[in-house]
């Protein structure tokens, strides 16, 4: 799904998420990180179609997220 670059408007699909998720153990958990300039960890809720769109729900945040989370995700 590549890296955020400031500015560039990136819509991810269904499809997309699912590819890049094949990657990993099915049995690992999943987090998701916001704020690029102090990584932080939540996690994920709901997952529900609304306005021809998923929207996957923030079930609340769990802490900060480790350095090398913000490296591979090129915020840091």
């Amino acid at each position: 799904m590549g890296r955020h670059r400031r500015g560039a408007k990136r819509e991810v699909t269904v499809a997309d998420l699912i590819d890049e998720l094949r990657r990993f153990d099915p049995r690992m958990e999943v987090r998701l990180a916001v704020q690029p300039r102090m990584p932080q960890e939540h996690a994920v809720g709901t997952v529900v179609e609304a306005d021809g769109m998923v929207w996957i729900a923030d079930a609340g945040q769990r802490g900060y997220a480790p350095d090398e989370v913000g490296e591979r995700l090129g915020w840091i």
